[in-house]
Parts: structure tokens; sequence; C-alpha cells
């Protein structure tokens, strides 16, 4: 059963007054089940909640979403969500980078809309009647969504940015979240010249709170990423990298006799585990797939070369269990880790 929003707190005086924590505190548990924040996660929230922008650097798995779901929980309003996402090899590019984003987009409102919080996102790929149904509630006097996901080509279009500054301009906006911040700088190895536009939301949408969020950004790209937004004054936060919760080791393909035997023994003596392998090509995903199934391991490639029919039925069997392992290029896992925080990674390289 979809758990029913809860109401909001009621805010007296100045607009920026900070939000007791406790209040957020109970926004978390109730509609995503953890007791407690983590990490740096309290400190991004209090900044964009009291006004002001905010970069944080936080590891894979550290819960970056929740910097700005609970804001948009916390007030009135609308946080506008842009899920910079990059395809991670040259083979992977293109219509494969979009087709992460759009389902990365999917799979977030879809999580959303189960723990009764309004979410919607704005694609090409929705038919009409959706993107109206969208607009409508945008335009009504009071709308009803809270996190609005877009991507970033739509800052590029007239019609998308005259609708953003309407709401601007009618108090409804609260917060621009850029997830993937590190796809903006040209220092980064993911940089896509498009997303570049998102340094324009300052000027046209002033006195909003930007949060920035990557977990992928050395020293310069952090440093290119703030001036590239026009960040104003920002709170940097950053998260270590170390992961309690996480076992690592490392094994010199090299030195072993049969690497693709040590990694079916491996999985194996895990027993029913969820893992991800990961191949730097896709030729490599399919043998590897096939070894591991001959091998009475349930798994199955995932890669760009795979039609989206079978790409999703892949994602849909790993998802509800079906299959144990997928075995994928490295343009895999940016859409998939909001679903799930995987503790036992294994990569073939």
């Amino acid at each position: 059963m979809k758990k029913s929003p809860l109401p909001l707190q009621n805010l007296c005086g100045p607009e920026k007054q900070l939000i007791k924590k406790e209040h957020l505190v109970k926004l978390l548990r109730w509609h995503f089940g953890h007791s407690d924040f983590r990490g740096k996660q309290l400190e991004a929230i209090d900044a964009v909640l009291s006004g002001r922008d905010c970069f944080c650097l936080m590891p894979t798995g550290g819960g970056k979403s929740m910097c700005y779901q609970i804001p948009a929980l916390a007030k009135p309003g609308i946080v506008l969500v842009f899920p910079c996402e990059c395809a991670r090899t040259k083979s992977d590019c293109s219509c494969w980078d979009f087709c992460l984003i759009s389902a990365l987009m999917e799979n977030q409102v879809m999580a959303l809309k189960d723990k009764g919080i309004a979410a919607e996102y704005l694609s090409s790929t929705q038919v009409a009647k959706v993107k109206n149904e969208i607009y409508e509630d945008l335009e009504s006097g009071k709308p009803s969504l809270r996190l609005l996901y877009v991507t970033p080509e739509l800052i590029a279009t007239s019609g998308f940015m005259a609708r953003l500054t309407k709401i601007h301009s009618r108090g409804l906006l609260n917060l621009i979240a850029i997830d993937e911040a590190h796809c903006i700088s040209s220092w980064g190895h993911d940089f896509r010249p498009s997303y570049r536009k998102l340094s324009s939301l300052r000027n046209c949408l002033p006195n909003i709170p930007v949060l920035a969020l990557t977990a992928t950004a050395a020293p310069k790209v952090q440093q290119d990423v703030i001036e590239s937004l026009c960040l104003e004054n920002p709170l940097v936060l950053k998260s270590s990298f170390n992961r309690p919760n996480i076992y690592y080791e490392v094994r010199y393909k090299d030195l072993l006799d049969n690497p693709q035997a040590d990694l079916c023994n491996s999985l194996k003596s895990f027993g029913n585990i969820c893992a991800i392998v990961y191949c730097l090509e896709r030729k490599t995903s399919d043998d590897l797939a096939a070894h591991l199934s001959k091998n009475g391991i349930s798994c199955s490639a995932y890669h760009a070369g795979l039609n989206s029919k079978l790409r999703s039925s892949v994602l849909d069997d790993w998802i509800s269990s079906k299959i144990q392992v997928v075995v994928a290029t490295v343009a895999f896992g940016e859409k998939e880790k909001y679903i799930f925080e995987i503790d036992v990674d294994s990569c073939d390289s």
C-alpha cells in the first residue's frame, strides 16, 4: 500500500528559516524507512533549505538523492532535478546515453510514487497526453507536484524555459538539483557540451538555491563545476569514500591461471547473491555471461549492442532476482545505483 505524504511543517517567520532536524528525520523515516541521516546529507539539506548553494561530493551509494528529495518534502513548492547521466565508453554513447538518462528518471519517479511522493519526469519518450497533464498541474493554482525530473537538453528549448520562468515568477520553485554534476566540467572524462547550458539557470531563475552532486570529481573538476554553474558562496561538502559496509579484494588477472574460472568460483562462494560483473567490451561481456551460465550461474549480458526490449527484460529479471548476475559494459550502473546499493562488485578488466 502506498504511503500518504506527511503534512508540511507550518513555517512561520522568514521563508529561509531552518527546519528542525526532528521534522526532517520524521520525513526520512516515514517515506524512506531510514532511522537517521548519514554522512553529509543533513548538512546539504540544511544548506539548500536555508537558500544557500551547495556542492556535495559523495560516493556512489552514499545517498545523494536524499539531499534534494527531503527538501522537496519539507517545504511547499517544486524541486527541479537534472540527472546528468553520461555514457562511459565511446561505443556506448548517443542514443544509448539517452536511453540511460530516460530510464534513470523513470526509475526514480516510479520509486518516489510508490512512497507517496508526487514526482514526474519530462522526456521526449513520453506521449503528449502525459506531458500535457504535467504542464496542466504546473499551471494550476496549487500544483501537486513536488519533484520534476528533466533532461538538461530541455534548457535549450524556449517553450520549456518559458514555463519554467513562469513557475519561478509565481514563487513555486524551491531548488535546482543537478546530479552527476561532473558531466558539466570540461576537465572531466564525461564532459557533455550541451550540459554547459545549465549555467544559464542562475540568470533565468535568480534567488533559487542550486545543489550540485557528484561522486566523481577531482579538485580541478570540482572548481570547474562550481564556476560553470555560477554557484554563489556554496557550502562545499566532501564525504569519505571509505564504505565500512563494503569488502574490497583485488586480484590481478594476469597472475591467474584461469580468470573466468576464478570469477565463477568466487561468485559461487557468495551463495545466492545479486551482483554485477563489469567488462570493457561487449564481446567480453557476451563471452563471460555464456561461460558463467554454462557453469551454473544464472546471468545475462547487458550492453548497448542489445536491443532495448532485451535490455529491459534483462534488467527486470535482475531486479526481480530471476537472474543473479548481470555481466555488463562499464556504461551500465548509474541508473541502477538508485535502485540498489550493491555491496559486491566484481570487475573483469
